[in-house]
């Protein structure tokens, strides 16, 4: 029995690219819906909270800690998603 060759290079048929607008709006709501999620949670938490570093303690609103941190997940994932893989 002969075997069948796979191609494994594949050209998907040319959509004009929707389907990379597609992805693209589907991941800037995405990013809307979390952002809105974010603030809410961040607006329903007012009362001071104590934040202890390394070397010292100090107090903070919640909204502060959790603003500040969403912000810094949010550059943390822009620096690794702009790294490009080695080929």
């Amino acid at each position: 029995m002969a075997k069948r060759t796979v191609h494994t290079d594949a050209v998907e048929p040319d959509d004009g690219g929707k389907a990379a607008d597609r992805r693209r709006s589907m991941m800037l709501v995405a990013v809307a819906v979390a952002t809105i999620l974010l603030v809410w949670f961040a607006v329903a938490n007012l009362k001071k909270v104590k934040i202890d570093f390394w070397l010292y303690d100090r107090e903070a609103p919640l909204i502060l800690v959790i603003l500040i941190s969403g912000l810094l997940g949010a550059l943390i994932t822009a620096l690794v998603m702009r790294r490009k893989p080695r080929e």
